[in-house]
């Protein structure tokens, strides 16, 4: 089994820095005349997920939007008082690294979270902020508490974006009914799968890989080798280091899941957001990458059945930041197009769709203008059994709507209709599946919390029935659930 971890990384890191210190020259670097009045939505995602990787707690993970906010308006400054740099203003002369090195987020944000666990570990009583000033050092010390709702804010936004998971295969068994599992992504990674009898999840979930998909790494499921079983895949995302922007795949046996191999050493790097679907056509799921940021490029590798080609860009302009990217088949031709939901108010709530040709996707169409709005939750699944994908959105709040808007293979029917009215409540996660293996996806939600249940709304093709409990113990906070 091939291992990794940030532990070497760190350390390495660590040590360079040590060494560039000794011998670092004098540098000057600019005041900032101005900084952005608003974040950089790429920076909030990888501070996110690097302290995600250092299995950080929350009171830990809050302190750093905290100092980002207050030192950068969490952006990555070329400039700053002295020779301060970066998203947390860190100064090469005082032992933080090099100019280069502080310039890079993953490295900055490694940074920052690792003096902030000795900290918060030699002061439990502290409150974030003062864990940002325990780090920081700030001639300003009470500027962090001040900031802990704008901090809140962006560590929710920036967990969306890491956690987005539009759509996902999950039979891993191969028997034809999707089943559901969790990556406890801390330091142990385990895999447990529960799968399904068609009327429930099996009652004692059960380890399938003993480490894959550490912390900080993004976890998907595809059938990535054509065999009729998905298997696991896990997006690195760093920037630098050994691990930089690799891909590794675990096979499904239909009883656990091999070792992790590499399939693809450079894809998804940094903020991008990655999904999976089979977009030509063949049977195998490939990768695909949106850049989601200003250029809004997508980026596809294709499956050979035992790794992912090159990436090759196959839009130029699609989902960029702040849009929830999806991929799905909509027109029913048996590829994976991508669909994008710009998530504006009711005005602006659009849903564009860029169909693939088998080599790359068409221009973007507007398939429905007013659906999945806000902070609303859109997922993609084909409701209805016709073969054709269609979206659902959940409200996620007090009121727990489920709405669908059906596919007709060239839009998403127009208005959108209510198939449940109590169904994923403020903190929960929620995903389509087919559950019974009718045709028809179902809604499934992880409660997450203190139950850790995890419920199924089954489709009648026309709505969803009312939740029922499947499992009452699986998904815990902090783990990735599909």
């Amino acid at each position: 089994m091939i291992r990794r971890t940030l532990t070497g990384l760190i350390l390495s890191t660590l040590a360079a820095t040590a060494t560039a210190i000794a011998v670092q020259a004098p540098v000057a670097h600019a005041a900032c005349t101005s900084i952005p009045a608003n974040h950089d939505p790429a920076v909030i995602v990888m501070v996110y997920r690097t302290a995600r990787s250092l299995n950080v707690n929350d009171k830990v993970m809050l302190s750093g939007f905290e100092a980002g906010w207050v030192e950068s308006r969490m952006n990555n400054l070329p400039c700053g008082d002295k020779s301060s740099l970066g998203v947390f203003q860190q100064r090469w002369d005082y032992g933080w690294g090099t100019p280069e090195q502080i310039m890079d987020v993953v490295y900055a944000s490694t940074q920052y979270y690792s003096r902030a666990i000795v900290c918060d570990r030699n002061n439990p009583g502290y409150r974030p902020g003062q864990i940002a000033q325990c780090v920081q050092r700030s001639g300003f010390p009470d500027r962090y508490d001040q900031v802990e709702s704008k901090a809140r804010t962006l560590w929710a936004e920036a967990r969306r974006v890491a956690e987005t998971a539009a759509s996902a295969s999950t039979d891993v068994t191969g028997d034809g009914r999707d089943d559901v599992l969790t990556f406890t992504q801390n330091t142990l990674a385990d895999v447990y799968v529960a799968p399904s009898t068609g009327s429930a999840f099996a009652g004692t979930s059960v380890k399938w890989n003993d480490f894959f998909a550490l912390g900080g790494e993004t976890a998907r499921s595809g059938d990535f080798n054509g065999d009729g079983r998905d298997d696991i895949v896990a997006f690195t995302h760093g920037t630098t280091g050994t691990a930089a922007g690799d891909v590794y795949v675990a096979l499904s046996t239909g009883t656990g899941f091999t070792g992790g191999a590499k399939w693809h050493d450079w894809f998804a790097p940094g903020a991008e957001v990655p999904a999976v679907g089979d977009v030509n056509g063949d049977g195998r799921d490939d990768i695909i990458t949106f850049t989601h940021n200003p250029a809004g490029d997508v980026y596809v590798a294709l499956s050979n059945g035992s790794s992912f080609g090159a990436g090759v860009k196959w839009h130029e302009f699609f989902s960029p930041a702040n849009e929830y990217p999806a991929v799905g088949d909509v027109n029913g031709d048996g590829k994976d197009d991508i669909i994008t939901f710009t998530q504006g108010p009711a005005s602006a709530a659009d849903v564009i769709v860029g169909l693939s040709n088998g080599s790359s996707f068409g221009p973007g169409l507007k398939w429905h203008d007013l659906f999945a709005v806000g902070a609303e939750l859109p997922r993609v699944g084909d409701v209805n059994g016709d073969g054709k994908d269609d979206i659902v959105t959940f409200t996620c709040n007090a009121d727990a709507d489920v709405y669908a808007a059906l596919s007709t293979g060239t839009g998403f029917a127009g208005t959108t209709v209510k198939w449940n009215d109590f169904f994923c409540t403020a903190g929960e996660f929620p995903i389509l599946g087919d559950v019974n293996g009718d045709g028809k996806d179902d809604i499934i939600v992880f409660t997450k919390g203190a139950t850790n249940d995890v419920y199924v709304g089954l489709s009648t093709g026309t709505g969803f029935l009312g939740g029922a409990k499947w499992h009452d113990f699986f998904g815990l906070n902090g783990e990735t659930t599909l």
